[in-house]
């Protein structure tokens, strides 16, 4: 299977080496990722600036832009003769989950080739603020077992894949989880760093979940894995509200 690696972090970054080194030997590995640290960017472009393209290897380049950048690149003029099979974005060091979703380069970068109906998965491993040591092999081992499952074949066109593991070691994992995107009921506050004039966004912490049953910080919370389905069609299924509609001027 062709895959193409990228993530939000760099290049050069510990999760996406852990990737690399356990997908080489079985597929046709190629790699375009940031060349500087892009975590928090979401689906941004960069569309006022120009972006070097830098060969970093066999099969593998650093881009000077956005986790989506990279993509579009990729499809539009790396691999516009060898389009990948599927598209692995991460091993991210932070759960991407409930509203950080939106902001997180990471599910952006799967999100883009799925726009393009290219399998794609986004995986991150929980990291807390007292352990220096993300548990990368946890996150590795986890995608594996997927694979052998066929995980390629079965995500459904137009979704992204979004997995989340628990820091444990693989065999003290507790199971895995089809989840919910959940939704916090709070936010992270701002540090005052000049009272009124110069503010900070204060270090990430648990937050509490509106209706966590089945959600993806529940799962984790339990150390499970979590496992949930985005859609990269935004149209909300809700039924829209009654109005008086025409189908001239208004």
């Amino acid at each position: 299977m062709r895959i193409l690696l990228t993530n939000d972090d760099g290049y050069d970054q510990p999760g996406l080496l852990e990737l690399e080194n356990l997908l080489k030997d079985d597929h046709e590995i190629w790699v375009v990722a940031p060349l500087h640290h892009c975590s928090g960017t979401s689906h941004a472009l960069g569309l006022y600036s120009s972006m070097e393209l830098r060969k970093e290897g066999f099969r593998k380049w650093a881009l000077e832009g956005t986790p989506t950048d990279c993509v579009k690149i990729s499809l539009m003029e790396v691999m516009k003769d060898n389009p990948p099979d599927l598209l692995i974005s991460g091993i991210n060091p932070g759960a991407n989950l409930a509203n950080n979703i939106f902001y997180s380069g990471t599910v952006a970068a799967a999100t883009e080739a799925a726009l393009w109906d290219i399998p794609s998965i986004a995986i991150s491993v929980r990291v807390t603020s007292d352990n220096a040591n993300p548990f990368f092999r946890t996150a590795s081992s986890v995608l594996k077992s997927l694979m052998k499952q066929g995980i390629a074949e079965k995500i459904p066109e137009g979704t992204i894949l979004n997995i989340n593991v628990p820091e444990v070691e693989f065999d003290e994992i507790a199971g895995m989880k089809w989840t919910k995107m959940a939704r916090f009921a709070a936010d992270i506050s701002f540090r005052h760093l000049e009272p009124g004039r110069v503010f900070a966004y204060d270090r990430y912490r648990s937050l509490p979940v509106v209706d966590p049953l089945d959600s993806d910080v529940d799962a984790l919370s339990k150390a499970m894995v979590s496992l949930t389905l985005l859609d990269s069609n935004r149209t909300s299924s809700a039924t829209p509200p009654d109005l008086e509609l025409t189908d001239g001027s208004i």
